[in-house]
């Protein structure tokens, strides 16, 4: 209701949106749920090809607060509230979390960089949600052109308006730094990844097939092969006090943005991921490396959630995890370089990800920005 009533308020600038003069010169970012992601990835990018030094950038986010005393010259970092006076006179804008539910104008390039390659049901598709208007930008992008009119049922847009590009946070993945890199692996033999993601029908979860016990083993485990494992915990997902291993990190979003990396950073370095319905392993397939899914509440998280895919296994492409047994069965495989799924994972890849580089923010600065 109250997103409802903020979108009524809203109308009058769609309006006004098309009226006001657009300064060629400014380019606007959104983020409503941390300046992260996509958002941030193509941001970054912006800075390092020096687009601050021809063009004014604002960003505008909920938790602007932490990046403005560091802004570099010809970058201003404002709240939400503020931000709408400076995207109603952008030229260019984007986001991946949030929006203005404000219409773009003609001579305004609005471009919805979303946050991955949609496995579980999202926007229009979700039930209940389906005659909700997501479509406020002039593009879309998908990493595939068979997700072209996925996105268009998602975003109840023209496939017109869906471009295939890439996601911009998977360009961090096909760059190493030293310094961080050696800091992640800690002289490992092996990393292993898991990224459980977001369950709204139970949000104490966080993962589900291992208990305190299993974790005990699985350290032990770990111990014996000279092997870490990293639990990334969801954004969303509210993480009480957890028991320390000596083999096995928890991280939180909090924590990595201290340390000043992202999730990618950890992707990068794994040697193998462990997931579930998170479209981040469609990311991690850029790397061919060996995936396993515990989806064991998969008929649950169907009714609940659902699926773009009426058969989501198909496009699972590696181990699935029931128990400790399992992932130590895979961690094994993993060590000792066995990769059964391999074939098959390179299949799906070149079905989900067209472009399959590091070059995803420079196709999208070469199209958009002008």
């Amino acid at each position: 209701m109250k997103k409802e009533l903020l979108k009524i308020g809203f109308k009058p600038l769609t309006l006004c949106n098309k009226f006001i003069k657009k300064d060629n010169r400014l380019i606007f970012f959104y983020s409503n749920l941390g300046f992260r992601d996509n958002v941030k990835a193509f941001y970054d990018y912006l800075i390092r090809e020096g687009y601050h030094k021809e063009y004014r950038i604002v960003v505008s986010a909920n938790d602007y607060e932490r990046f403005e005393q560091d802004a570099p010259e010809g970058v201003t970092f404002v709240g939400t509230k503020e931000g709408i006076r400076y995207f109603l006179k952008a030229k260019y804008a984007f986001f991946c979390f949030g929006k203005y539910p404000i219409k773009p104008a003609k001579k305004q390039m609005v471009v919805n960089l979303w946050h991955g390659t949609p496995l579980k049901k999202i926007g229009n598709l979700e039930q209940g949600c389906e005659k909700i208007d997501y479509n406020f930008f002039t593009k879309v992008l998908t990493t595939a052109p068979m997700y072209k009119p996925i996105m268009a049922s998602i975003f109840g847009c023209k496939e017109s308006q869906v471009e295939v590009m890439g996601n911009p946070r998977n360009d961090e993945m096909f760059v190493a730094d030293s310094l961080v890199d050696t800091s992640i692996r800690r002289g490992s033999r092996k990393v292993f990844l898991w990224l459980p993601t977001y369950r709204e029908y139970n949000p104490d979860f966080v993962i589900s097939c291992l208990s305190r016990e299993d974790l005990e083993r699985l350290n032990e485990y770990l111990k014996g092969v000279d092997c870490r494992l990293i639990i990334k915990t969801h954004p969303l997902q509210k993480v009480e006090e957890v028991v320390k291993y000596p083999y096995i990190d928890f991280i939180t979003e909090e924590q990595l943005q201290k340390q000043k990396m992202t999730v990618y950073t950890l992707l990068r370095n794994a040697d193998a991921l462990i997931t579930d319905y998170s479209s981040v392993y469609f990311d991690y397939m850029l790397l061919n490396r060996p995936i396993a899914f515990a989806v064991e509440d998969m008929e649950e998280y169907r009714q609940k959630r659902g699926f773009v895919f009426d058969n989501p296994k198909e496009y699972m492409p590696g181990m699935e995890i029931k128990n400790v047994a399992d992932v130590e069965i895979f961690m094994a495989d993993t060590f000792n370089g066995m990769d059964p799924y391999k074939e098959q994972r390179e299949e799906i890849n070149h079905r989900v990800n067209y472009y399959q580089d590091g070059d995803t923010c420079e196709r999208i600065a070469n199209r958009f920005i002008r």
